[in-house]
């Protein structure tokens, strides 16, 4: 456990925050619980550690794969062999985001992202673009950090080639943004 949470500070010292201070005091205080054999409490201290950790780091992807079927749920996924498909065809994306907000109402949080597509031709050039493709919100009594995105697309018409497929998931919490790309070919 003790390794766990010095991997952490070393995260938020490498930032340079104050919150560095924070994660410490919550990193002895859960090692202090733990000892006294007090293990729920201890999990409760290095929770509000990783949440420190959680609410300095970028809007990033901890995971971001096509996937051969819908995902069950977080963790939940078969890998795709491979990025070839069919024009028109269906494609699944499983997307693990951090470092995204929570929004306190009352006894529940609330994360609130937006998705924004790109398709780009394999040098670059912008062939299309969406705003707002999708809508992410999860409400919840606590402030989950397993959270999974599922994206599914469809291109009609797309000629045959190699593509990229950029997704930026913008945070209307935190006002964070982060970008992922998936590459496919289509034959």
């Amino acid at each position: 456990m003790f390794r766990v949470i010095c991997g952490l500070v070393a995260v938020i010292i490498a930032t340079g925050s104050a919150a560095a201070q924070d994660v410490t005091a919550k990193a002895s205080e859960a090692e202090a619980l733990a000892r006294a054999g007090k293990f729920i409490e201890a999990m409760a201290a290095l929770d509000e550690a990783a949440y420190a950790v959680w609410e300095k780091a970028p809007l990033s992807f901890r995971r971001a794969l096509w996937v051969a079927e819908p995902p069950g749920g977080f963790g939940l996924y078969n890998p795709r062999e491979d990025n070839v498909f069919d024009a028109g065809a269906e494609m699944i994306a499983y997307v693990e985001p951090v470092g995204f907000g929570w929004r306190k109402s009352g006894d529940v949080w609330t994360t609130d992202l937006v998705a924004d597509l790109v398709v780009k031709s394999k040098d670059g050039k912008v062939l299309a673009s969406q705003s707002d493709f999708q809508q992410l919100q999860i409400t919840s009594r606590v402030r989950n950090r397993e959270f999974m995105a599922r994206f599914t697309y469809t291109f009609t018409g797309i000629p045959a080639g190699e593509y990229a497929v950029e997704t930026v998931l913008r945070d209307k919490v935190s006002g964070k943004s982060g970008t992922f790309t998936l590459p496919i070919t289509v034959r």
